[in-house]
């Protein structure tokens, strides 16, 4: 339904039309994540723990789908069962941020600024050069790999604080990467799911994120 091919029709017949489509639900993503995240903070923290714990469950079903799920439309009720359950793990973060530094709005701020000069700045990029993305596919998936093993083996070192802060700053050039690639993807038209692709799209700015506020947090507070 969805050809894989840069140049080729999808069933819309207008390649800018899947384009918009596949940006349309990663705008109602974050919208709806941000909505939802602010929620979570105004409830009391006890909860927010019980909504926390309900939902990094809700989030690890949802991840096992995507990579088994075949309609579309179940792909996309997934993508948007993931955007819930992460906006309420994000408000619950929030709330230790806030809780646990006196400049905790400014470092959330902070963060959704960064962030959305580094999407923005991406973005641009991606859409005005249209990259031959696939040809880097094989190293951001080693890079991927090597980061992945490089956490675990942080977590049976013991991170500290410099340690937590340089794969932070790894995780974040990483996923940043990880964006140009898959909006890259998206410019030639090299995707079969419009939900998918969303998804991915997705994923990369909440890492993004994360990984952002997390260095900022911890530079808020060793100052």
């Amino acid at each position: 339904m969805y050809p894989n091919a840069y140049g080729m029709q999808n069933r819309y017949g207008n390649q800018n039309w899947m384009i918009k489509e596949v940006m349309d639900k990663v705008s109602a993503g974050i919208i709806y994540a941000t909505i939802i995240s602010f929620i979570i903070t105004l409830l009391p923290i006890g909860l927010q723990l019980i909504f926390a714990l309900i939902a990094l469950v809700v989030e690890i079903i949802a991840i096992i789908g995507y990579f088994f799920a075949k309609k579309e439309s179940t792909i996309e009720k997934l993508y948007y069962t993931f955007v819930i359950s992460s906006a309420v793990l994000l408000g619950f973060t929030f709330t230790l941020v806030l809780y646990g530094d006196s400049q905790g709005m400014f470092v959330i701020a902070s963060a959704f600024g960064i962030t959305t000069l580094i999407v923005a700045y991406i973005y641009r990029k991606v859409n005005i050069e249209r990259p031959d993305v696939m040809k880097h596919a094989n190293k951001l998936f080693a890079f991927g790999i090597a980061f992945i093993l490089l956490s675990i083996g942080m977590i049976f070192i013991g991170y500290g604080t410099i340690g937590n802060f340089i794969v932070s700053l790894l995780g974040a050039i990483l996923f940043s990467f990880y964006l140009w690639f898959d909006l890259g993807r998206l410019m030639r038209g090299q995707f079969t799911s419009p939900a998918r692709m969303a998804w991915n799209i997705y994923w990369d700015i909440l890492l993004i994120f994360k990984y952002i506020l997390r260095m900022i947090s911890m530079l808020s507070r060793n100052r």
